[in-house]
C-alpha cells in the first residue's frame, strides 16, 4: 500500500475512530445504541488498528485475534449478523469519506479495491464465526433441554407413582381399619377377662400392642397418601431444632450420646411450616441416634449459604455410625424402603416430601470420617 494511504490512516485515526463511533451509535441499530460510548470506543480502537495492519502491512493476524474475540462478546450480547455487518459497512462509509477529502485521485480506487478485500476477508470470518458459535449454542440449549425434559418426565413419573401409591394405600387402609378395630376391642374384652392367666394373658397382651402398632402404622400410610398441605408462617428454624433435640433428650441419654449444636445467628427467619419442618428433623434425628453406637456423638449444625444466587437455611446432622453401604443410599428417600425390622420406609420419605415441599434439597452421604450426614437446605425466602 502507498506511503500516502499509510500517512492518512495515522494521522486521521482519531477523526476515523470517533466518526465511526459516533455512527455506530446513532445509525447502527438498538444494540449498539444501547452500548456505552466509552466501550464502543474501545472496541473501534481495536478494530482500527488491526484493519490499519492488513490495509498497510497485508498482515491478518491482529484481526483475526480481534474477529474471535468480538465475535464471542456480540453473540453473547445477542447481536445479529446483519449488525456487524452493518456496523462494518459504516466504517467503509467514513474511511471512503475521508480518502476522497485526502488522497490523491489515481490512488483512491487502488485503496478502495485493497479496503473492499479486508472487509470481505473480515466479514466472511465473522459469517464462519457467528455460525460456528451460534451452532455450538443451539447443541447446548438442546442438551439442557434434554436435561430438563428428562428431570421434569422423571419427577412426572415419581408424581404419578406416589399419587397411585397413595390412592391405593388409602383404599386399603379403609379396607383394614374396621375388622383391626373390630379384633383390637375383642382383645381388649378378653384382656379384661380375670380368668385368663399365665401365657394366655401374656398372649392376649402381646397381640393389643400390635394392633395398635397396626394402627399407628395405618395412621402413617393414610397420613402419607394425603396431599401435604403447609401452614407457611415465619419461623426460626434453630428454635425448632432446639425443641425436637430436647423432645429426643430420654432418647439421647439410653445410649449416652453427646449432642453438639453449631447454630448461626446469620441465618434469618423462614416462611415456612414449622412443624412440617419439625417432622422432618425428628425423623433424621431419630434415623441418627438408631445409627449410632453408644457413648457417640450427633452434631448439628444451623448456618446459612448462598447457591445460585438465593440464599438458604442449611441444616447439617451428622452421627459417628457406620454411614451407608453404597447400594442402599440411592434408594433410602424411597417409599416403604427401609433397613429395620421395625417400621414401613416412610420416615426418611417424608422428610423428602416436607423439604422438597418448601422448594428445599435434601442430600444423605458419608461422612468423610466416620457416619453418615444428612444436609437440608431450606430457601430463606417466600415459597
Amino acid at each position: 500500500m502507498t506511503f500516502s494511504f499509510a500517512r492518512i490512516l495515522t494521522k486521521y485515526r482519531a477523526n476515523i475512530i470517533e466518526r465511526w463511533v459516533e455512527k455506530l451509535h446513532t445509525q447502527a441499530g438498538e444494540q449498539y445504541a444501547a452500548r456505552p460510548i466509552e466501550e464502543l470506543r474501545q472496541t473501534i480502537t481495536e478494530a482500527v488498528d488491526a484493519n490499519y495492519q492488513v490495509l498497510v502491512n497485508r498482515n491478518y493476524n491482529d484481526v483475526d485475534v480481534f474477529i474471535d474475540k468480538i465475535t464471542d462478546m456480540r453473540l453473547k450480547a445477542g447481536f445479529l449478523l446483519s449488525d456487524v455487518q452493518k456496523a462494518f459497512e459504516l466504517y467503509r462509509i467514513v474511511l471512503i469519506d475521508i480518502l476522497l477529502s485526502h488522497a490523491a485521485k489515481k490512488e483512491v480506487h487502488t485503496i478502495i479495491e485493497q479496503l473492499n478485500i479486508c472487509l470481505a476477508y473480515t466479514m466472511h470470518r465473522f459469517s464462519d464465526h457467528f455460525q460456528d458459535m451460534h451452532q455450538q449454542k443451539i447443541l447446548e440449549q438442546n442438551r439442557e433441554l434434554e436435561q430438563i425434559v428428562e428431570r421434569r418426565t422423571a419427577a412426572l413419573q415419581e408424581s404419578e407413582r406416589m399419587a397411585y401409591i397413595g390412592h391405593i394405600t388409602a383404599s386399603l387402609s379403609h379396607e383394614i381399619r374396621n375388622p383391626l378395630s373390630a379384633v383390637k376391642m375383642n382383645l381388649q374384652i378378653l384382656s379384661g377377662n380375670q380368668k385368663i392367666t399365665g401365657n394366655d394373658r401374656r398372649r392376649v397382651d402381646i397381640s393389643v400392642s400390635e394392633v395398635i402398632r397396626l394402627e399407628k402404622i395405618l395412621t402413617q400410610l393414610l397420613d402419607f397418601a394425603k396431599p401435604l398441605e403447609l401452614d407457611i408462617k415465619p419461623c426460626n428454624i434453630s428454635h425448632i431444632l432446639k425443641s425436637y433435640i430436647e423432645l429426643l433428650e430420654i432418647k439421647f441419654r439410653e445410649k449416652n450420646l453427646d449432642v453438639v449444636t453449631l447454630f448461626s445467628d446469620k441465618v434469618p427467619l423462614l416462611m415456612a411450616d414449622g412443624e412440617k419442618l419439625g417432622q422432618a428433623f425428628i425423623n433424621i434425628l431419630i434415623n441418627a441416634i438408631e445409627s449410632s453406637d453408644p457413648f457417640g456423638k450427633i452434631s448439628v449444625t444451623v448456618k446459612k449459604r448462598i447457591k445460585n444466587g438465593n440464599d438458604y437455611a442449611v441444616v447439617l446432622i451428622e452421627d459417628d455410625g457406620h454411614g451407608f453401604d453404597k447400594n442402599i443410599r440411592a434408594k433410602i428417600f424411597k417409599p416403604f424402603f427401609t433397613t429395620k425390622t421395625k417400621g414401613i420406609g416412610l420416615g426418611l420419605a417424608n422428610v423428602k416430601r416436607i423439604v422438597q415441599a418448601h422448594n428445599g434439597f435434601v442430600e444423605a452421604r458419608n461422612s468423610e470420617i466416620k457416619g453418615a450426614e444428612f444436609i437440608i437446605m431450606i430457601p430463606t425466602g417466600k415459597i
